[in-house]
């Protein structure tokens, strides 16, 4: 299994912290970054077949992620273009490491070993990873499911209708893959597509009459990191929990 992860965007909401630093690469505790907690919830899942898109100060993933390689097979892929489009572009030029199972992540996650575990013992085509709680806002990636399947996928779902929420993890298995390039292909011929999510992908798979199934997570076991106020929850979370405490940085 391959895990890809999307950390190519600048984080502007996040200025002046991702002024000179990717948001992956910021610290949440103990020393260690969004990123460092990704790889460490995917190792334990024996996943250490790891691709980062990059993007924006991509040197300085390149650089932390050499304390790892001695464990995890890294490759990264750079997009060019992170800050003239969105990230659906930079999926796509990730598109040749899509051709078996593989889970996507957002950069921006921080998710237990467990939300892996789970989504591990899926086999369905296409699997999302989604929570239910109990008010959603605008930011939301929101979800409307039913039966198992994923409906729609956007932030434009009016709140009262979503019963969801996207977590940024999703896993392709089976035809999953070929389902999902064929779209990325597609989508990116039209210029309109250049400033689009890639979930929009998601939908318009969606659209074309494919399932799309989820797993599904309590919302106590991830974390999205888009706002000031995201980090410094998330930081005191984990601190509450001492979730980092079973987190060993690398030797230097």
């Amino acid at each position: 299994m391959k895990a890809i992860l999307i950390s190519a965007g600048k984080g502007e909401r996040l200025y002046p912290l991702t002024k000179n630093t990717p948001k992956s690469l910021l610290e949440v505790g103990n020393g260690l970054s969004i990123l460092e907690t990704q790889i460490h919830s995917l190792s334990e899942n024996n996943i250490k077949d790891i691709v980062i898109i990059t993007g924006f100060k991509a040197e300085q993933i390149e650089a932390k992620i050499k304390d790892y390689q001695d464990k995890i097979n890294f490759t990264t892929v750079y997009n060019p273009f992170f800050d003239v489009s969105n990230n659906l572009i930079s999926v796509w030029m990730a598109r040749h490491h899509m051709t078996e199972e593989f889970i996507s992540i957002n950069g921006d996650d921080i998710f237990s070993a467990e939300v892996i575990e789970n989504l591990l013992k899926c086999d369905n085509d296409i699997t999302m990873v989604i929570d239910e709680k109990d008010e959603y806002d605008d930011d939301d990636m929101k979800v409307i499911h039913k039966d198992g399947n994923i409906l729609e996928v956007s932030k434009k779902i009016e709140q009262e209708k979503a019963n969801g929420e996207s977590v940024g993890i999703i896993k392709f298995a089976n035809k999953g893959p070929k389902i999902y390039t064929d779209m990325l292909d597609q989508m990116v011929r039209d210029p309109k597509n250049r400033n689009v999510f890639y979930l929009k992908a998601i939908q318009e798979i969606i659209n074309k009459g494919y399932k799309i199934n989820y797993s599904m997570c309590k919302e106590s076991d991830w974390a999205e990191i888009d706002f000031h106020p995201d980090l410094k929850m998330i930081r005191t979370y984990l601190k509450r929990y001492n979730y980092l405490d079973q987190v060993t940085p690398p030797k230097k």
